[in-house]
């Protein structure tokens, strides 16, 4: 029983890290334009408040724990530790799916982003180099999709044909950008 409830606690853990770093929503599928999204809370890719990574995470950490600990330290039969293993690995997925349910989901569902900053930070390139203050046009890539925006200099200079450069916001579909040569030397 050891060994088995070791490696449901080590599944657990390692589950319950991937689950940290790299969430428990499905990715998010455009909704019209990227630049036209009003926040990233996509009703479609809500995970379910019981089956998911983070619920499945916690159950292995409390049952190979609490298995662990009841067969090593005990002298209880190993049905008496699995049973006591499965109780406790129930109540973690229990206490892991309201906490999910009652804080997680609902915070991502009242979460109201500011649209002219969904797009802060992405990498684009010049296609069209705008003259003086004039617009020209980006090309960026989110969710695998290629977009266009007309794009404006924040601090007005121009920008050469292919140039690299990083969103700052978009205001009625237009893109302020800033070089990314000036973005690296201020990291």
């Amino acid at each position: 029983m050891s060994v088995v409830a070791l490696a449901f606690f080590v599944t657990g853990l390692v589950l319950g890290v991937y689950a940290m770093l790299h969430g428990t929503e499905r990715s998010v599928a455009p909704m019209g334009a990227p630049h036209e999204r009003r926040s990233e809370y996509n009703p479609a890719a809500e995970p379910s408040a019981v089956f998911n990574l983070a619920s499945i995470a916690a159950f292995g950490v409390a049952f190979g724990l609490t298995g662990y600990l009841v067969d090593r330290y005990t002298d209880a039969s190993w049905m008496l530790a699995l049973v006591t293993a499965l109780l406790a690995g129930g109540a973690g997925l229990a206490l892991q799916s309201l906490l999910i349910a009652r804080w997680a989901i609902p915070s991502a569902r009242a979460d109201d982003m500011d649209p002219r900053y969904l797009l802060q930070g992405t990498l684009a390139k010049v296609t069209q180099a705008p003259a003086d203050s004039r617009t020209g046009a980006l090309v960026y890539v989110l969710d695998g999709h290629e977009c266009t925006l007309p794009v404006r200099s924040l601090d007005g200079a121009a920008f050469a044909l292919g140039a690299e450069v990083v969103i700052d916001r978009v205001e009625d579909g237009v893109a302020f950008a800033e070089s990314w040569a000036a973005v690296e030397q201020r990291l």
